[in-house]
């Protein structure tokens, strides 16, 4: 009899906690995926990925155990120039008719202030994975027309070379044509997926 109490209760434990496993959708209209480098040492190049999805799961209300996957298009890359972006999707930057997609996977939410994290993952671009530490802002939560709606901010500072991204060329004064450090700036928001 006991055994059959011990089962029910664990049963019910599981249950109760998958129940509460809060799952989110990006919202695509509300969300951007930014960069900006540095062009011959005393300009900057400012652009965007157009076409992406993301997703997050967490039991937890400040989302310190969350788990959050992104996948984007590398060949969805906007500059706002076609010449460019085009010399962008080749073998030269991100070969994106091969590596066609750009993943990032969370491995850890570290919590350092009452709405900052942390956000510890693996980023993968042009074949190579690596880890990236994400500083993000909890923007907070609100009651939308589709439901329940988080926002964050997040960026980080990356070096392209670090993923094969190696390209570039001297100019006249010695500097070169693209910098190596790409700045990352996401603005993002979330629907509840379950509401």
């Amino acid at each position: 009899m006991k055994q059959i109490y011990a089962l029910a209760l664990a049963l019910m434990l599981t249950i109760s906690t998958t129940s509460s496993q809060s799952k989110w959708k990006v919202d695509k209209s509300h969300t951007m995926i930014n960069f900006s480098v540095a062009h011959m040492v005393i300009s900057e190049v400012t652009g965007q990925f157009k076409d992406f999805d993301a997703t997050l799961e967490s039991s937890n209300d400040d989302f310190t155990n969350a788990k959050i996957s992104v996948l984007i298009k590398a060949k969805s890359i906007d500059t706002g120039t076609p010449s460019r972006d085009n010399h962008l999707r080749s073998a030269d930057f991100f070969n994106a008719d091969v590596d066609s997609n750009i993943t990032f996977v969370s491995s850890k939410i570290e919590k350092t202030g009452n709405d900052t994290y942390k956000i510890h993952g693996i980023l993968t671009m042009h074949g190579v994975a690596n880890e990236v530490v994400l500083d993000t802002k909890y923007k907070g939560k609100v009651k939308g027309m589709r439901g329940a709606v988080s926002a964050f901010k997040a960026s980080a500072s990356i070096n392209r070379k670090d993923w094969g991204l190696t390209w570039n060329r001297t100019i006249e004064s010695g500097g070169l044509v693209v910098g190596e450090n790409v700045d990352l700036t996401i603005f993002i928001e979330f629907v509840e997926a379950n509401a």
